[in-house]
């Protein structure tokens, strides 16, 4: 019997240049990623078998280039990064993404605006 385990990435900061408005794609802002999959590890957990598994470095490497193409809105952001871990995860994985702009201009003390997907 297969067991399906949450595999992820947390807390991945990042400086990018996304937002509604042109100062936030001039200054840019921080921004902090979290990545999972919900997958059958079964192979990786009995044989010691990165094949078995979701490898870290892909849903990093995918993270970090999408973080790299300004948009308008963070839940474009989100989509685009599910699609891209989507592409190399078996198709029965569940994923979430979870997206923190850090200290969003909206004219107070805000720690962070959030988004966050799974499919």
């Amino acid at each position: 019997m297969q067991k399906k385990i949450w595999i992820g990435v947390e807390q991945m900061e990042f400086y990018a240049f996304h937002g509604v408005y042109e100062e936030e794609r001039k200054i840019g802002g921080k921004y902090s990623v979290d990545v999972f999959v919900f997958t059958n590890a079964d192979e990786a957990r009995q044989k010691d078998d990165l094949n078995g598994t979701v490898n870290y470095e892909k849903i990093y490497t995918a993270v970090k280039t999408n973080m790299q193409v300004p948009v308008q809105l963070i839940e474009h952001l989100a989509q685009k990064i599910l699609v891209e871990v989507r592409s190399f995860v078996a198709k029965e994985d569940k994923i979430k993404i979870k997206i923190r702009k850090l200290q969003p201009p909206l004219g107070g003390v805000v720690g962070a605006s959030i988004v966050e997907i799974e499919e």
